[in-house]
């Protein structure tokens, strides 16, 4: 499939190329080029935490209410990164445990930075992916009529392997 591009219609291309990202990034629950995101919880959970959208790069903070309500940040030598895993993981360091937090919903904040870096970072497949995505979306701008649905399942076969199952 090949763009058969009109002149002037760089915006409208731009705009392709962020819905196609986008749409693969939510089929594989990742993070392509280099974002900076927050996770919000009720309360440090038992276990390790799960960051979401791999790749992950680095916690820039961890932030919690503690139990009179006062936010506080969580020193970076009580817990451990483990950008290796996918998805990556927060895990208390040794001897040391999750403190407590006020009863309330957000009331702890993680943010990070996940994705592969730069766009010359990301993976072949996902790049031939988005590339099929924004032909398929340019061809069929005008709405779903002529949807070749076998365009959406080359896709995602493309994607699968490295899909994030979210629990």
């Amino acid at each position: 499939m090949h763009l058969r591009l009109e002149s002037g219609e760089d915006d409208l291309i731009m705009r392709l190329i962020a819905s196609a990202r986008r749409y693969c990034e939510g089929f594989q629950n990742r993070a392509y080029v280099t974002q900076i995101w927050d996770l919000h919880l009720e309360k440090f959970p038992l276990g390790c935490i799960k960051v979401p959208l791999p790749p992950l790069q680095s916690i820039v903070f961890i932030k919690y209410k503690d139990t009179t309500g006062v936010i506080q940040t969580l020193d970076s030598s009580e817990y451990v990164v483990d950008a290796f895993s996918e998805p990556g993981l927060i895990c208390c360091a040794y001897g040391k445990s999750w403190p407590a937090t006020y009863p309330e919903a957000n009331s702890v904040q993680i943010k990070f930075v996940a994705g592969y870096g730069a766009a010359a970072d990301i993976p072949p497949e996902i790049k031939q992916s988005i590339l099929l995505k924004i032909a398929d979306l340019y061809e069929h701008r005008g709405g779903d009529e002529g949807i070749d649905k076998s365009i959406n399942e080359a896709i995602e076969s493309l994607l699968w392997p490295d899909r994030i199952n979210i629990l």
